[in-house]
């Protein structure tokens, strides 16, 4: 009985059709039903119209479908063929405009807005036809498209893996400062990707144990030099999950962590002094050599300072210099964390529009969004000077 009326409507004349249109005016929803009737007529009329053209081809009724479109949500009655082949073109405009949403509404909420904010945006530029249900749907895919990225297969080698921490004010129960890890790889080809960020409140061994063995089973079997802070354990578990990888401890972390037990007045003679044994540019200064220079500062400074003397005694205290086994052109590259520092302020202008996350997986998310445009931005270009490094040349 629908189609017939449709058809109907549009055979109306000037004054009959003016009738019409008044009578849907006065009533709440109608204006969309006016609208729904201007597209129901025009793909009514181009199915004709394909139709005078296919003789072998007939009309077979409608299906129903509900769009949002024109500022408003359209109920659509879409004509069908026999044969399943016409396409109404309003349809795929309409589309078109849904998937330009979802697009918009996924670059907005990546930036860092909430749900009502982005249904703000929306409703100014499109109307009122996506409810806060719709928006809330698209952040909903807008998530899992996120976490599916974040899940992905990785490369079998990376010559260096960064990791470093950016600390977020997250909701669980009440609003606390939270440790997020990011995980930034170097592949072989030269460029960088992000392979994961992950939430550990309480950071421990059997945390990173997981966060490896986490990479290992997405596809990661070898990696050249892990880059990091000196965060609890994870010296330890990347000896036992990479063996074979080397380490290298964020030179920046370790000056700030042995300035911390040196009065104002000696510090600046103090930083001085411990700057100087690094040498990054010297061809001929090697890990060895390093290592006893330090050891041998550290023993002069702890005559003032005795609590210098437990990093005297410190396991692995060289790998604080393993960047000097690497050609100097990339030293400055791997003796800190200093990439992912860089990245952690792209992950802050996007979190700073929020004043807290409702909870840990908002804030991976937002940050997950952030890594995938720079995957396709900055980190798309190869970094040559690694080229000249003989370490990372793994077969």
């Amino acid at each position: 009985m629908k189609e017939k009326t449709q058809e109907t409507e549009l055979k109306l004349s000037k004054s009959q059709l003016q009738t019409v249109i008044n009578t849907h005016l006065s009533k709440q929803e109608g204006l969309n039903e006016l609208y729904s009737m201007l597209v129901n007529g025009l793909m009514l009329s181009e199915r004709n119209a394909f139709l005078s053209k296919e003789e072998a081809n007939k009309g077979n009724g409608y299906r129903q479908l509900s769009k949002s479109g024109i500022g408003s949500k359209l109920s659509l009655n879409i004509p069908r063929d026999r044969l399943g082949v016409f396409k109404p073109v309003i349809l795929g405009l309409l589309n078109e405009q849904e998937d330009r949403v979802k697009e918009l509404c996924f670059d907005l909420y990546g930036k860092g807005l909430t749900t009502r904010q982005i249904e703000d945006v929306i409703e100014n530029i499109y109307g009122s036809s996506y409810s806060k249900s719709s928006i809330s749907r698209i952040t909903t895919d807008f998530g899992a498209l996120v976490e599916s990225w974040l899940e992905r297969s990785l490369e079998n080698y990376y010559p260096v893996i960064y990791i470093d921490a950016i600390h977020i004010k997250v909701r669980r129960k009440t609003v606390e400062t939270e440790a997020f890890y990011v995980l930034l790889g170097l592949k072989e080809d030269y460029t960088r990707e992000v392979l994961g960020i992950v939430n550990i409140p309480q950071e421990s061994a059997s945390g990173w144990q997981e966060i490896l063995e986490g990479i290992k089973a997405r596809g990661v079997s070898k990696v050249g030099l892990f880059v990091f802070d000196d965060l609890t354990g994870l010296d330890t578990v990347v000896g036992k999950v990479f063996a074979d990888s080397m380490q290298q401890k964020c030179i920046l972390h370790f000056q700030r962590n042995l300035n911390k037990h040196i009065r104002k007045t000696d510090r600046y003679e103090f930083s001085t002094e411990l700057k100087e044994l690094f040498r990054p540019d010297d061809v001929f200064y090697v890990q060895q050599e390093a290592t006893l220079n330090l050891q041998e500062f550290l023993r002069k400074w702890s005559k003032t300072y005795p609590k210098l003397k437990h990093t005297i005694n410190r396991q692995n205290l060289e790998t604080v210099f393993t960047y000097l086994n690497f050609n100097y052109k990339i030293r400055r590259m791997i003796y800190t964390t200093n990439w992912i520092e860089r990245l952690n302020k792209s992950f802050r202008r996007t979190l700073r529009m929020r004043n807290a996350l409702p909870n840990p997986q908002a804030a991976i998310t937002l940050m997950g969004y952030v890594a995938m445009e720079m995957e396709e931005g900055r980190y798309s270009y190869p970094l040559s000077a690694f080229q000249y490094d003989t370490n990372f040349n793994y077969n």
